[in-house]
C-alpha cells in the first residue's frame, strides 16, 4: 500500500521455490512457521493490488558465479522435481534487474533454476525469449492464502 502510495510504478519481488505445497519443509521452521505461507499471501496481495509486478521463484540459492548456467523456468512448482533445483544468487539478481520495464515479464510469475554446467543445454539466457516460451503464469488456486 506504501509503495503504491508513493508512486511506485514497478515491483519485481523475489520469492521462494514450494509456494504450492503447505506442507513444504520451510513451513516448519521458525517460532511461527508457515514461511512459505506467508510469501504466498504477500505474493496473492501484490497481483492484487493494481501495480505492475513480476514475481520471480528461485530454487535453493547457491554462492557460484552467476552468467555460467542454463536458466529453467517453470511454473506451479513443477521444478522441484529436478536435481539440482538451485540457482546462483548472483544469476537471481540480474534476473530481477532484467525483470525491470520488460514487457515480457509485465505482471508474470515464474519459478527458476540453473542447470548444472555439463547439463547437455546450450547456454541461452535470453530472458525475453524464455518468459516468451513459458506458457501460463503461476497458479494462485494452488494453496491460496487470501
Amino acid at each position: 500500500d506504501a509503495a503504491k502510495a508513493a508512486g511506485v510504478k514497478e515491483v519485481i519481488l523475489i520469492s521462494s521455490l514450494g509456494g504450492t505445497d503447505p506442507s513444504h519443509f520451510l513451513n516448519t521452521m521458525g517460532d511461527q512457521g508457515n514461511i512459505l505461507q506467508w510469501k504466498r499471501k504477500a505474493e496473492q496481495y501484490l497481483i492484487s493490488s493494481g501495480l505492475s509486478y513480476t514475481i520471480i521463484h528461485p530454487g535453493g540459492l547457491i554462492d557460484e558465479a552467476g552468467g555460467v548456467k542454463q536458466l529453467i523456468l517453470g511454473l506451479d512448482d513443477k521444478l522441484l522435481d529436478h536435481n539440482p533445483r538451485n540457482i546462483p544468487r548472483a544469476d537471481v539478481a540480474a534476473l530481477a534487474v532484467e525483470c525491470i520495464g520488460m514487457p515480457e515479464a509485465h505482471n508474470r510469475s515464474f519459478d527458476v533454476i540453473a542447470a548444472p554446467i555439463g547439463a547437455g543445454v546450450t547456454l541461452s539466457n535470453d530472458l525475453a525469449g524464455l518468459l516468451s516460451g513459458l506458457k501460463g503464469d503461476c497458479d494462485y488456486s494452488m494453496n491460496s492464502q487470501i
